[in-house]
């Protein structure tokens, strides 16, 4: 099997060309800089100069292969609209056009949970619950919803061989692994949004390669789109205390009241309003980090029932691997 990989410089895309290689692919992969080029062919691994933005590039990438995982994208917290359209949106359509005009067999495509709309403490999220399409989202989520949608139409339209894979917050040696998942930290002080009880989605990163391979093997996965969360159920407070202690990283922390939070985001807004000659946007800021601290459960029953996926690295096993000098 021929696989090209986008996105193989990242952190998920690394973790990917490691487990590719080790099951026996020939793997290539896209990539932008000529350094990224020299390290994967020191590694034996093909990589071709490319880039999501540039057409020519991308149909010489996709020749050949039996697979795309397209792991790419812009991934910044912020950053211009135009940028998230052109690499996640526009990027995403060029590489399915250049997989159906090579007859690519599986694509597999990395969108995020993040594409679901704000629901009611305590439900359940299923794949087919919707896309959140409030003007409060950030560049990066509008984008990802996009680009999910998009997937989803060539699958019907132009019968693509696509598979979704919608991850939840990845984390793993080599990843950012940041303590706080809603809120700043202020060199030492890790300054909390809400009190920490809230339940964080989160996937071990191998959990999630798992769900990729598989994803790509299994014919009913085709046209389907599956949530990869990890069975923990941790809160902001564990999370930060247990990671923060195998991670070794010394650190206190405080916790913002909500009323608190909601002032500071209406004044950031009102800020930001201001650089914009007065023009009000959307009051985005506090929708994004409400909408971060709910507490919900996303459905993983379509993964383990039609993929054979299973979190196979819990939370514990994590902190060991994590904690290791010789895996971090």
């Amino acid at each position: 099997m021929k696989a090209l990989v986008t996105g193989g410089t990242g952190f998920l895309g690394r973790h990917l060309l490691d487990r590719l290689v080790l099951e026996g692919y020939e793997v290539r992969v896209l990539a932008r800089s000529r350094a990224a080029l020299g390290e994967l062919g020191a590694l034996g691994i093909e990589a071709v100069e490319g880039d999501l933005r540039r057409w020519p590039s991308l149909r010489s990438a996709v020749a050949d292969a039996d697979v795309i995982f397209h792991c790419g994208g812009k991934v910044d917290a912020s950053g211009r609209w135009v940028d998230f359209l052109e690499v996640n949106v526009l990027g995403t359509e060029r590489l399915i056009q250049a997989a159906l005009e090579h007859g690519v067999g599986r694509f597999v495509h990395v969108s995020s949970i993040g594409i679901y709309g704000a629901r009611p403490e305590g439900s359940v999220i299923s794949e087919d619950d919707g896309y959140d399409t409030s003007a409060g989202r950030g560049g990066y989520t509008r984008s990802k919803v996009m680009a999910d949608q998009l997937a989803f139409w060539y699958a019907r339209a132009r019968s693509a061989p696509i598979t979704v894979i919608r991850p939840a917050t990845i984390y793993g040696p080599g990843g950012k692994n940041s303590l706080v998942r809603a809120g700043l930290r202020f060199g030492r002080v890790n300054l909390i949004f809400g009190a920490g009880q809230n339940i964080l989605p989160l996937t071990y990163v191998d959990n999630v390669v798992d769900a990729l391979v598989l994803a790509a093997r299994r014919e009913e996965a085709v046209g389907r789109a599956y949530n990869v969360v990890d069975d923990d159920r941790l809160t902001q407070r564990v999370w930060l205390e247990r990671l923060g202690a195998a991670l070794r990283a010394r650190s206190s922390t405080v916790y913002l009241p909500l009323p608190a939070v909601r002032m500071l985001a209406a004044s950031v807004d009102l800020a930001k309003a201001a650089l914009r000659g007065g023009r009000r946007s959307p009051p985005g800021l506090f929708y994004r980090i409400h909408r971060s601290l709910q507490t919900v459960r996303y459905d993983t029953a379509r993964a383990k029932a039609e993929l054979g996926w299973k979190p196979r690295v819990d939370f514990d096993e994590a902190l060991r691997r994590m904690g290791s000098p010789r895996l971090v």
